[in-house]
């Protein structure tokens, strides 16, 4: 029974990457962008925290940190840091993450209560 599960699942790759070649580099790209997003959450969350966001809280802080971080260092014109494959869009993240966790505990709005 396994063996033709497995004998299936081969064929149905298969097809879809004859199929659907375009699709296959964009499900990668979308899992690697998670990927670098989850890690500067999550490096991000470790710095100032001492511990992560969460999975989606991670990967939502890396996306929104992600932004920050090209913008301030496209400012700053430190550009090379974020050619650095991989390294280098979770540095950029996890900088401009640790700048929103920072904006936002300033304005009050890190953990929703009242102080």
């Amino acid at each position: 029974m396994k063996f033709n599960i497995g004998i299936g699942l081969a064929i149905l790759l298969l097809l879809a990457l004859l199929i659907l070649p375009g699709m296959l580099g964009k499900v990668i790209g979308l899992a690697l962008s998670l990927l670098v997003w989850g890690a500067s959450g999550y490096l991000a969350g470790k710095l100032l925290r001492g511990e992560g966001y969460g999975l989606l809280g991670n990967i939502l802080l890396g996306l929104v940190g992600g932004f920050v971080g090209s913008v301030l260092v496209t400012i700053f014109g430190m550009t090379g840091l974020v050619k650095l494959p991989f390294v280098g869009g979770i540095l950029v993240g996890a900088l401009g993450a640790a700048i929103v966790v920072v904006a936002a505990g300033l304005l009050g709005a890190e953990d929703g209560s009242e102080s």
